[in-house]
């Protein structure tokens, strides 16, 4: 597997892969809020093109013969995290963590994680945070990086909770 930065012809594909996880997602957790797969989506081809725009977001991509398994992101943690941490000062969140419903469970999320990790290790970051709403994201990195350091309960709404996990960077 190879870990790069996005480049400019990979957004069509990457656009794909988010519409793909995201129906998949929302599909899994039977959400009923039409309106939440164009906003997530929305919120997304932001971030793509921040990450051609802004120095401090940065998105990457998980590809296997040219096709694009998964793509996570480093960016300046996001309002909910910063609205209750108590964020250290030059920390990362690392987010749009997403892989493609067709090789999930085969270490394509593990790959990334690390590979991410180990870039901000050169870029000597020292802690990165990262947050999840959705109920099969919480369980995923629950078992990848223990318990969340901040669970907002009914963030979402009733049984809906928010969780935040804070890392420091394996150096």
């Amino acid at each position: 597997m190879e870990f790069r930065p996005l480049e400019q012809s990979d957004v069509k594909r990457l656009q794909r892969l988010f519409m793909e996880s995201l129906s998949d997602l929302i599909r899994r957790e039977r959400f009923e809020d039409a309106d939440l797969l164009d906003e997530e989506v929305a919120r997304l081809n932001t971030t793509i093109q921040d990450s051609f725009d802004d120095e401090d977001v940065q998105l990457y991509v998980a590809l296997k013969d040219e096709i694009i398994l998964g793509a996570c992101a480093t960016l300046p943690p996001n309002e909910i995290i910063t609205a209750h941490a108590d964020v250290e000062k030059g920390a990362i969140e690392i987010g749009c963590f997403y892989v493609s419903p067709h090789v999930q469970r085969q270490g394509v999320g593990r790959f990334l994680l690390e590979s991410v990790q180990q870039e901000l290790s050169r870029h000597e970051a020292s802690v990165f945070y990262l947050d999840a709403g959705f109920p099969t994201a919480q369980t995923y990195w629950r078992q990848q990086l223990g318990e969340p350091v901040l669970i907002l309960e009914h963030y979402w709404g009733p049984e809906a909770s928010h969780m935040i996990w804070k890392r420091d960077i394996k150096k």
